[in-house]
């Protein structure tokens, strides 16, 4: 368990300050991070979903509608691949054209 730093960022969501080692960790917290910034061991953080988390009371916990537009987001980008891939298949192409056109 390794100890961080956090804080609520300009956007909302959670900044997380990782320490070199080359100062004791409280002097980066004062010298380099904001006010209200927090020590806390990085066993505690959530592992997935980093853009949905939010700090509440030096809790950060993945927020639910964030974590859902996300999730939107990212399923709209695979639907979004999966017509292109089938006009380009209408049109008749091989699957290594389809490959090279899409990556």
């Amino acid at each position: 368990m390794a100890q961080v730093i956090i804080y609520t960022n300009d956007n909302g969501g959670v900044s997380v300050c990782i320490p070199t080692g080359e100062l004791p960790i409280e002097q980066v917290l004062i010298k380099d991070c904001p006010a209200g910034a927090i020590i806390v061991d990085d066993s505690t953080l959530p592992t997935e979903y980093f853009d949905a988390w939010v700090l509440n009371n030096g809790v950060v916990t993945v927020d639910a509608t964030k974590k859902s537009e996300i999730i939107a987001k990212k399923q709209s980008t695979v639907i979004a691949k999966e017509s292109a891939l089938a006009k380009l298949n209408a049109l008749g192409l091989t699957e290594n054209e389809v490959k090279a056109l899409i990556g």
